[in-house]
């Protein structure tokens, strides 16, 4: 991206979101970004010493700055970014970190995250990054597979809208996916080790929608970008999922039905091209009959 449509975007997103999650949308779009540089190039490493060898090229394409990768061990590695378009500016260099973490990702099959120990913004000579494996929450476990035939046989590709005031069934149709091999998900806004130790699926990961950000699978339920994006990528990555979206009503209360429509219609089209399932469990009396009805056009009533 060039460094003008960068600072554009960048101050764009600060007018409009704030400058806190300005920052956090730039890094996301720029792990983006750069899985989608690497997924274009079919490449991958063993390890943080391939992929020393390899990613100097591949970084250049995007002309955010000069890389130089001081030392590479088995989980981190260090890296100097000199001429950076973004400290240049005078800013922290987000959409950097979010590029080179993408980058790392994809090339190793692990996630990583990048930290930026010194930028050139406060007074160093160049900007140090810290990549660093982390455990990844997301990735889809795999549950002793009953033998027993599923319960449930939802057609596949499309999206359900499960009306109950309190989401027992809706439960009881993701842990009966869940016990018989199919990659799972829930977005929840109760408590995820309660609803482990209730539903025995220890094992599933799970996205907690709450203000404590201290939780590594805490998502701050305001904002949409970052649950979608996360969301998205486990779909995208393990077709044929099933993903469970409970707390829609705490969703709305937190950023109004307009978002959190189009946050569902999006999903919705992921969920299509990849036939997986989307359950969405609501209680009709929480939200205004016009507001239903919207749902129920874009989602299957079960």
């Amino acid at each position: 991206m060039p460094g003008v449509a960068l600072s554009h975007l960048r101050e764009e997103l600060e007018i409009v979101e704030g400058d806190h999650r300005a920052r956090t949308m730039l890094y996301r779009y720029g792990q983006r970004c750069g899985r989608a540089l690497v997924e274009s190039y079919a490449l991958s490493c063993a390890s943080l010493s391939e992929v020393k060898s390899i990613i100097e090229p591949i970084w250049m394409e995007a002309g955010l700055s000069r890389i130089k990768i001081d030392s590479a061990e088995e989980s981190e590695m260090m890296v100097t970014l000199e001429e950076s378009i973004e400290a240049k500016d005078g800013k922290t260099c987000e959409f950097a970190k979010g590029y080179l973490s993408g980058i790392v990702s994809e090339l190793t099959g692990k996630r990583y995250e990048v930290e930026e120990v010194e930028c050139a913004s406060d007074g160093y000579l160049a900007c140090v990054m810290q990549v660093y494996e982390v455990v990844d929450n997301l990735r889809a476990a795999k549950h002793a597979e009953l033998e027993t035939a599923r319960k449930y046989n939802l057609e596949s590709g499309y999206s359900y809208l499960i009306k109950e005031e309190i989401p027992d069934q809706a439960f009881d149709i993701f842990v009966d996916a869940a016990k018989h091999g199919i990659p799972c998900l829930c977005v929840t806004r109760e408590y995820p080790e309660k609803v482990k130790d209730r539903w025995d699926v220890k094992a599933t990961p799970f996205l907690w929608l709450s203000m404590d950000q201290e939780r590594p699978y805490s998502r701050d339920p305001s904002n949409i970008a970052l649950l979608y994006s996360d969301m998205k990528t486990f779909i995208t990555e393990n077709q044929g999922c099933v993903v469970l979206l409970s707390g829609i009503e705490y969703l709305i209360s937190q950023n109004g039905f307009p978002k959190v429509l189009k946050l569902i219609q999006h999903l919705n089209d992921k969920i299509a091209v990849t036939e997986s399932t989307l359950l969405v469990p609501i209680s009709p009396l929480t939200v205004q009959e016009t507001e239903l009805k919207m749902m129920e056009k874009e989602l299957r009533s079960f």
